[in-house]
């Protein structure tokens, strides 16, 4: 388990290991309706089809596939909260930084649950 729900966050393995683990894609991009805020990718290793229906998910596993294969959590949590910063300007204050990092390594946890990324630790 990469992510412990009832556990201090700061304790979960994947937060322990935000800065060594590295992130690969484990899916092919079949479609995007981005207007529906749905995009459905298919499984390399089972073939299953997934179907996601969360816009910046799909921007963190769009940067693992194919900006920075084999990013550690931290880099893609970084590089989204940048971009998030850079379109919509600075965070108002360190609590909604900090709870959007969460929602985002949360996502990454989910991610990888479902088999769309793989660790390599």
């Amino acid at each position: 388990m990469v992510y412990k729900p009832y556990d201090p966050a700061i304790e979960s393995p994947l937060l322990v290991n935000r800065k060594k683990w590295k992130l690969f894609a484990n899916y092919t991009p079949i479609e995007g309706r981005p207007e529906e805020d749905t995009w459905i990718v298919k499984l390399n290793t089972t073939e299953q089809y997934v179907e996601i229906h969360d816009p910046e998910l799909v921007w963190l596993l769009y940067y693992i596939r194919v900006v920075h294969p084999g990013a550690t959590p931290e880099e893609a949590v970084n590089h989204e909260l940048a971009e998030v910063e850079k379109d919509g300007g600075k965070f108002k204050n360190d609590d909604e930084l900090i709870g959007y990092a969460m929602y985002l390594y949360t996502a990454l946890a989910i991610a990888i649950a479902y088999g769309l990324l793989v660790v390599v630790e």
